[in-house]
């Protein structure tokens, strides 16, 4: 039926669809109505106002639009002949859906059908396929194919796919491909959009020198930066710490015409605070004054930041104060800076005002906030005050994480009340949450603390069976509790299954060890170890050596405690202050003080200091024994020598002046 034909009725409703398509005033349901009266007419339906109707539909419902489309496609020819538009409308969609392949199918049928096409036909597909990193096939469809079809990519065709090559992190090909733009001839030069993009990719790779280069580039072609890229230029140089870059990027921006934003000056601030510069953090608030700029919540809290790290938080308290005088509403994230400069320095109860005016202004607490009041009640040992902040929290709703749990569990086996983290232990599991390795750790320390051997045991083998790998200091941990407790088998049992894991023992892990079977009495097994500890490799220190001497010592084999002291020395081992004062209380209990006086005069000339402990062993040594005159003459010494006298010295003096029945003074 040809066009002249047309009833007057398919007229009049062409009009009214024009016109309210002009007007917006179709709503998407009126679209798909007036959609369907189209089709049903009588006579041949126009195809521009089709294209109105897909447009309304296609802004709130693309899948639809894909649906009518295929109305208008089992049409007859004679009809309703789709055109450009039409097809671009439904590759729009079909992309925007996410159905790339559809979108494709649909290209194609422009294709199919001998339209000429031009480059916003595929842009929309440029587009989808550099969303889902697919910009390989994008590239291939700029450089090769747009070029096949007599059709050359447009300025938002290049710039489509610099921005899909900058997201995948390759920065330098965008700039190639930037390069490639102008052909000499002026076709498609390159835009501020185009820099922008590349200079914000170079920046997120950290190619700050490359970015501050393009940046100049834009500006020798003719290419005006905007606050945009100024702004990004200076945080990059910020960030890399180039202050004086920054600051000339600020002054040729002024320069230029082009004023700062508030983002621009923040990244002063920052850079400054960063490099502990307060002095020209302060200037560049005053410069935004002068420029009619008021500092914004985020100068406001990069200043309180800074302050309170270099723990001044009542000068941060003034900033906070001056912010709120000025009519700027502090967030989250400027009371989680005060509360956790307040909680750094151990000030509980400025921490706690701060909180109660948070909540007094309305903002309410989340995971941050309650994870600041919980740490710091932990490390000053406020365990019911932890233990009621984690419960508001929950009461808010809020539901903890793993990291709040863990300093919850942590401070409860600190203080004695391991019932109770193994309460909150098992309510974490339940709400789905994986515990890992500080979370055993706490529940196992705590449980061998009150001696709870067993369930400790039962709660490590838990632990490994989950597939969790314990750290050298874990183990060394247990082990050093163990055989403080005389409890030297567990600890050889823990030493056995080391030796059988990922985590070998060390030489601390070996020392300690050899602790545990000296303070058993069990040498022969301590020096069975110093031989399985040198057969694998792993060389004593002097902590070892003086660890086994002091078990001698404890025997009262004082000749085997100085053949294994020779040892020592004869490899290498330097004997410090620690080794003898072993010796020397070794003589000393045993009656020995002549070895004794020979051992400390000996000291001082191998260049080993004597220190308060060495004299404290030494003046009880002839106080015991009698020798109360030698023993008044040392302390003399040390008075003139000038050293500190603690409070054992004095102990030692009044208990030797007591038990020789002398004048309690020297």
């Amino acid at each position: 039926m040809s066009r002249q034909l047309r009833p007057p009725d398919a007229f009049r409703l062409d009009r009214v669809i024009h016109e309210r398509y002009r007007a917006r005033t179709i709503s998407p349901k009126d679209a798909r109505d007036l959609f369907s009266r189209l089709l049903l007419q009588e006579g041949r339906v126009k195809i521009s106002s089709i294209n109105c109707l897909l447009t309304i539909v296609g802004r709130d419902d693309p899948a639809h639009v894909v649906a009518l489309f295929n109305r208008v496609a089992r049409s007859d020819i004679e009809k309703v002949a789709p055109n450009l538009y039409t097809y671009g409308t439904v590759t729009r969609c079909c992309c925007d859906l996410g159905q790339l392949n559809l979108g494709l199918s649909a290209f194609g049928l422009i294709l199919k059908t001998g339209w000429r096409v031009e480059a916003i036909s595929f842009n929309d597909l440029l587009k989808s396929l550099c969303a889902r990193k697919r910009v390989g096939e994008a590239m291939d469809i700029v450089v090769r194919r747009m070029p096949e079809l007599g059709c050359m990519p447009d300025v938002f065709s290049y710039n489509t796919l610099m921005k899909g090559l900058c997201a995948e992190g390759r920065s330098e090909e965008a700039l190639q491909l930037l390069h490639m733009m102008d052909d000499g001839r002026g076709s498609c030069l390159p835009n501020v959009v185009s820099y922008n993009t590349i200079i914000d990719g170079q920046l997120k790779e950290g190619k700050v020198d490359k970015a501050y280069n393009t940046f100049h580039e834009m500006q020798d072609r003719g290419i005006s930066p905007d606050v945009f890229i100024y702004s990004s230029i200076i945080d990059g140089l910020c960030k890399a710490r180039a202050m004086d870059k920054a600051q000339e990027v600020l002054q040729h921006m002024i320069d230029k015409g082009v004023m700062p934003s508030c983002t621009t000056y923040n990244s002063l601030v920052h850079g400054y605070c960063s490099l502990g510069e307060l002095t020209e953090a302060i200037r560049v608030l005053k410069e935004m004054s002068r420029h009619g700029l008021e500092p914004d919540t985020i100068t406001y809290s990069c200043l309180m930041n800074y302050i309170c790290k270099e723990v001044r938080c009542s000068d941060a308290q003034k900033i906070f104060d001056s912010m709120v005088k000025k009519g700027r509403k502090p967030d989250a994230i400027t009371y989680r800076i005060l509360l956790h400069g307040y909680a750094t320095e151990g000030a509980v109860d400025d921490m706690r005002k701060i909180l109660d005016l948070m909540l007094a202004n309305g903002v309410a607490p989340d995971h941050h906030v309650f994870s600041i009041l919980i740490c710091a009640y932990r490390k000053y040992g406020m365990v019911d005050e932890a233990m009621l902040t984690f419960t508001k929290m929950r009461q808010q709703g809020l539901t903890a994480d793993i990291e709040i749990y863990g300093m919850v569990i942590d401070a409860l086996c600190k203080s004695g009340r391991v019932d109770d983290a193994m309460t909150q232990f098992s309510l974490m599991k339940d709400e789905g949450l994986t515990p890992g390795i500080k979370i055993f750790s706490s529940l196992i320390y705590g449980l061998y603390f009150i001696g709870r051997w067993k369930k400790a045991e039962e709660l490590t083998s838990q632990m490994i069976n989950r597939g969790i790998c314990p750290d050298i200091v874990f183990f060394n941990t247990i082990m050093s509790i163990l055989c403080e407790e005389a409890r030297v088998k567990e600890a050889q049992g823990i030493f056995d299954l080391m030796l059988h894991s990922p985590m070998k023992p060390n030489v601390v892990t070996y020392s300690i060890l050899m602790f545990g079977y000296c303070l058993a009495h069990k040498m022969d097994e301590a020096m069975k170890l110093l031989a399985d500890m040198v057969t694998t490799g792993l060389q004593p220190n002097i902590v070892t050596y003086t660890t086994l001497i002091d078990g001698y010592c404890l025997d009262g084999k004082m000749d085997k405690a100085m053949k294994l002291f020779a040892s020592m020395v004869a490899i290498g081992l330097q004997p410090d202050a620690c080794t003898y004062n072993t010796l020397l209380n070794g003589y000393c209990k045993n009656g020995s003080i002549e070895d004794a006086l020979t051992l400390f005069r000996e000291m001082s000339i191998k260049g080993v200091k004597p220190d308060i402990i060495t004299h404290n062993i030494i003046l009880q040594g002839l106080f015991e024994i009698g020798r109360a005159a030698a023993a008044k003459e040392l302390y003399q010494g040390m008075v003139h020598n000038g050293l500190q006298l603690d409070i054992g010295t004095y102990n030692i003096i009044l208990k030797g002046l007591c038990k020789n029945k002398l004048p309690t003074k020297l």
